[in-house]
């Protein structure tokens, strides 16, 4: 026995020198492909960039300078390669103002981006051109803002149909004439974005980042047990429910602090609370249907927690009647924690539309739920409101699931859980008006002159029986195709992805297309 253990003892000693080589060349080989995958960033890396100072089409200029800045980190791994509040420097390309509407119905607005500053004072050169503009009534195409044309609206449609009335003379119908005198509301055509507007861009050639990466937490991870914390956000309701007692939003965000914290965390970051339904509110919400307008305040539909409507409610909006990100919030009382806890529900609404089933107009909202509940952590973090974050996961809940209206949503199960404090940003703010006024180019004169000459030509060119047909037939093509909400429990697969702590984001592999949006009913809830 002993000479066969002296025989056998080299030839093991030997095998298992030849495996640590071989591993030590692996994972030698993974760090230098992720070294070098780091340093030459591939095209299409999206960044997340806040405007410090306004634009508009009506005053822009090709060449003039735009500044923004960095709302989430750019990251490769572990490593920050360009950190939250780095300075994004671009300029106008090109720019297409309505002026009086002889030549244009419709602005266009192209913004690139052509070096980064990080905190350090690095210069990095890339280019990059916009995906996206949060929140916003126009669509991105190719990299070009594309504005709305004011005589697409809700009053504008029905004033086209008024016309085709039998008449001697169009314009001297009485219906159309009382019509049109009784919604005088016009819609701004020109592009302007406020200080404060969130962009998403996109890289359009490699980037290489800074030699020396900068390893920095804009938020420090909450070190604590994952395990306890799993079990508390398990005993956590999943759900909140309607009025008729429907399931409708999934609770995804923790807060922990005093309610004077949360109020403020809220507002430093540009979100406002909703106005109580009234008169007044109605009316504002018909005035912004019209104007096809946001409304900041706009009343919320009333969700339940256990029989108990919500404490509080936050939204935030740019310009569009359709889109905002919004949740509720309600006092929770649990023993594991000595500060007050607040949880919340947020979704995103992307269209509102006048629904038979439902008797009145619903929002429709985007199926990732997730990428809210990373907005809401994004805006609290760049406002310094945010002490802690972490990160927990449910183990029984579905990832896929359908609120109170037919919609379908994704999650990856997880909720996350903010520690808040004193809001003290760590870079310079751009300004943002949670109740700027609505934005108008020119004076009076200016603007009536606009208004008939873009009217005569939408009346001329749309208000016709040709026309007509063509967008009576689009539209039932539209409806044909447009796919039906499969019911609970047969939605397509999701693949869930929790958010890098360091971006706020979840992983993306490339810049979203912003879909086109056709003219729908909003509602007025």
């Amino acid at each position: 026995m002993l000479s066969f253990r002296s025989v056998e003892e080299p030839h093991i000693r030997r095998t298992l020198l030849h495996l640590d080589f071989f591993v030590l060349l692996v994972c030698l080989l993974g760090s230098a492909g992720r070294a070098l995958a780091c340093d030459q960033l591939q095209s299409g890396q999206p960044l997340w960039i806040r405007l410090s100072a306004p634009i508009s089409t009506y005053t822009a200029k090709p060449g003039d300078p735009v500044h923004a800045i960095l709302t989430r980190d750019l990251v490769c791994g572990d490593d920050v390669l360009l950190p939250v509040g780095s300075s994004m420097e671009g300029s106008v390309r090109s720019t297409r103002k309505v002026g009086l509407g002889i030549r244009h119905e419709t602005a266009a607005l192209e913004l690139v981006f052509n070096h980064a500053i990080s905190t350090t004072g690095d210069t990095i050169p890339l280019a990059a051109r916009v995906e996206e503009v949060e929140n916003a009534r126009e669509s991105v195409r190719n990299g070009i803002i594309q504005g709305i044309r004011s005589s697409n609206t809700f009053q504008g449609s029905i004033s086209s149909n008024l016309i085709h009335l039998p008449t001697w003379n169009l314009y001297s119908d009485p219906i159309l004439i009382a019509f049109k005198a009784a919604f005088p509301i016009f819609p701004e055509p020109e592009i302007y974005y406020p200080a404060g507007t969130n962009l998403r861009i996109a890289t359009t050639s490699e980037f290489s980042p800074p030699a020396e990466t900068i390893s920095r937490e804009l938020v420090p991870q909450d070190t604590g047990s994952t395990a306890q914390l799993d079990h508390v956000v398990d005993q956590l309701p999943t759900r909140v429910v309607t009025k008729k007692n429907v399931d409708a939003d999934v609770i995804n965000l923790v807060f922990i602090g005093s309610e004077q914290m949360v109020r403020s965390a809220f507002r430093s970051a540009g979100w406002s609370d909703s106005d109580p339904v009234s008169h007044r509110s109605v009316m504002k919400n018909f005035y912004a249907l019209l104007n096809n307008s946001g409304y900041a305040q706009e009343p919320m539909t009333t969700f339940y927690l256990n029989g108990k409507p919500e404490d509080m409610n936050w939204q935030k909006s740019l310009n569009s009647y359709d889109r905002r990100d919004h949740l509720r919030i309600w006092q929770w009382t649990s023993k594991d924690f000595p500060e007050p806890v607040w949880i919340s529900s947020s979704t995103h609404d992307t269209g509102a539309v006048l629904a038979v089933k439902h008797k009145g107009f619903m929002h429709h909202i985007a199926p990732d739920i997730d990428q809210e509940r990373s907005t809401v952590v994004r805006d609290l973090s760049f406002a310094g409101c945010v002490k802690s974050l972490q990160y927990a996961s449910r183990s029984s809940s579905p990832v896929s699931l359908v609120n109170a209206t037919g919609d379908i949503m994704h999650t990856d199960n997880a909720v996350a859980v903010i520690t808040l404090k004193t809001c003290r940003p760590d870079f310079p703010q751009p300004a943002v008006e949670s109740n700027r006024p609505v934005y108008k180019a020119g004076n009076h004169v200016f603007r009536f002159a606009r208004r008939q000459i873009l009217t005569f030509r939408n009346d001329i060119f749309r208000a016709n029986i040709i026309y007509g047909s063509y967008e009576g037939t689009r539209m039932a093509i539209a409806a044909l195709r447009h796919p039906q909400v499969p019911p609970p429990g047969t939605s397509p697969p999701y693949i869930p992805t929790r958010e890098a702590f360091t971006s706020m984001y979840p992983d993306q592999t490339g810049p979203q297309p912003t879909p086109k949006r056709p003219y729908q009913l909003r509602t007025i809830h």
